[in-house]
């Protein structure tokens, strides 16, 4: 079963349907957001893309801002490490801002951004990397933004919010997992120590969840050194590891999807709400009841968790007798899943 696949209603090749219907007029202007094109391995008209690139691009710019705002009003002030550039700068701002006021933080990533995005178009590729390069832009502009903000006094930053250590160890936490999770979901990433992961996995097969893991312990066993706290060190611990878990429990939980079996009776109706409501196909196949012997379909489909709840309430209107099973699908892969958003 895929997304775009033709539900077969009688014996006919579905290529020899097509080959025998008349050639299509060239669309006008107004027919244009009909048209439908490939997308994501997903067959959308250009609206639908449209509004799917405009909705990535927002969500990516707010995971950056989550990101940001982590890093400049809870983990810089507190100390915190959580891996990453946006540590590292923290750690490297400490040591270098006072000497060189006009390197700060926003700064210092910057060029350790840039060096590794060099160094990742260099030995990765020039297609990885085009959506990285946009979300890093914004990532550390957002972080510039704080810092000038603070500068002309719109803002309070460089101070802890509410002198509650764990409390903003938490914040930190929260936006930063949550923001890298909607950057991930959107295929793409924040750039910094997720290229020097995905070197290490090119050239030493290295699992990328594991060399980012390897690169974010050294980053955080240094801190230890920079600061010399090891009650911040210990928080920074606790926190890169509660990241980690949030991070890929949050992907998880946005990507997951529901795995729906339908037997009913009355098949038609609920096919074309499949077909034409919530824009999936199915698989459908006969059965027969083991105690009634009553001759039935038996309809298969994967959607989203949203598109499942209007399809079980639909059923049930259609077939109030229909009996409808649905389970979480950990992993799809095929046609309309199992790619990014």
């Amino acid at each position: 079963m895929t997304d775009n696949e033709l539900p077969v209603t009688d014996g006919e090749n579905t290529e020899e349907r097509e080959k025998n219907l008349p050639a299509a007029e060239p669309a006008t202007e107004a027919e244009t957001d009909k048209k439908t094109v490939v997308y994501g391995e997903k067959v959308l008209t250009v609206k639908q893309r449209r509004i799917r690139t405009a909705l990535r691009w927002l969500l990516i710019n707010l995971g950056a801002l989550m990101m940001a705002a982590s890093v400049y009003f809870f983990q810089a002030p507190n100390e915190f490490t959580l891996g990453g550039v946006g540590g590292l700068s923290i750690m490297l701002s400490k040591g270098i801002t006072p000497l060189v006021p006009w390197l700060t933080q926003a700064v210092i990533m910057g060029i350790i951004n840039v060096v590794l995005l060099i160094i990742g178009f260099i030995l990765l590729g020039r297609k990885s990397m085009l959506r990285t390069i946009v979300t890093t832009i914004a990532y550390t502009f957002e972080i510039w933004l704080f810092e000038f903000l603070d500068l002309i006094g719109l803002i309070s930053g460089g101070t802890t919010l509410t002198n509650q250590p764990f409390l903003e160890l938490v914040y930190a936490i929260l936006l930063f997992g949550v923001g890298g999770a909607l950057i991930f979901n959107c295929g793409s990433s924040s750039g910094g120590t997720d290229i020097i992961a995905l070197i290490l996995k090119k050239f030493t097969k290295i699992n990328v969840g594991f060399a980012l893991m390897i690169v974010d312990l050294i980053i955080l066993c240094c801190s230890f050194f920079v600061f010399k706290d090891v009650q911040t060190g210990l928080y920074s611990f606790m926190g890169l590891f509660a990241k980690s878990f949030l991070l890929d429990s949050v992907i998880e939980s946005i990507g997951k999807t529901k795995y729906i079996t339908i037997i009913t009776s009355n098949p038609a109706e609920i096919a074309d709400y499949i077909l034409n409501v919530i824009n999936h196909s199915y698989t459908v196949y006969d059965a027969e009841g083991g105690y009634t012997g009553e001759r039935k379909k038996v309809l298969v489909t994967v959607c989203k968790r949203g598109e499942a709840l209007k399809l079980k309430t639909k059923v049930k209107t259609v077939d109030p007798s229909a009996f409808v099973i649905i389970t979480d699908a950990n992993e799809i892969l095929g046609k309309g899943f199992g790619g990014t958003f």
